[in-house]
């Protein structure tokens, strides 16, 4: 049975709590373990963080949330009409470079990479369309295949 919650917010950075709360009401509702549904927020709450400061100029706009459940995994689905920007084409930072020679930013992409299975991205009738996957421990693939190597990417849902 597959569970789905849905949430639309102003893109400000007061929505961020509220957003928060969302993901952890879902994750709660979909029987995830404490540690898997902090890494679901924390890897939400940085990309929502980006969509706040860059996607949008100073006219604003929404962030659309669905989290669903299949099986064992929970995709997140973020989506925003703000500028095009694809997240996964951003190379990983080198973190054996000193602290003073790295280059400034980046890292939040990163550490969305780190905190999830799987990230896909597409940019569909206006919109960017952010998917995030997490599976909770002993999951099923989540992809139609399940010959599909670990942590390959999803397609942005049309299999789900």
């Amino acid at each position: 049975m597959i569970k789905r919650f849905e949430l639309t917010v102003e893109a400000k950075v007061e929505q961020l709590a509220r957003i928060g709360e969302f993901i952890a009401d879902a994750m709660r509702a979909f029987g995830l373990d404490d540690r898997t549904s902090f890494e679901v927020q924390l890897a939400v709450d940085e990309a929502c963080t980006n969509i706040m400061h860059y996607a949008y100029s100073e006219a604003g706009g929404t962030i659309e949330l669905s989290c669903e459940r299949r099986n064992d995994a929970v995709r997140v689905m973020i989506t925003d009409h703000g500028t095009p920007f694809d997240p996964t084409a951003v190379p990983p930072p080198d973190l054996d470079v000193d602290l003073d020679d790295r280059a400034v930013g980046g890292l939040g992409i990163y550490f969305i990479r780190r905190m999830v299975d799987e990230l896909a991205y597409e940019y569909r009738d206006g919109q960017n369309v952010l998917t995030l996957v997490k599976r909770n421990t002993g999951a099923r693939e989540w992809l139609a295949g399940a010959d599909e190597a670990p942590g390959s990417r999803c397609p942005g849902g049309e299999t789900f």
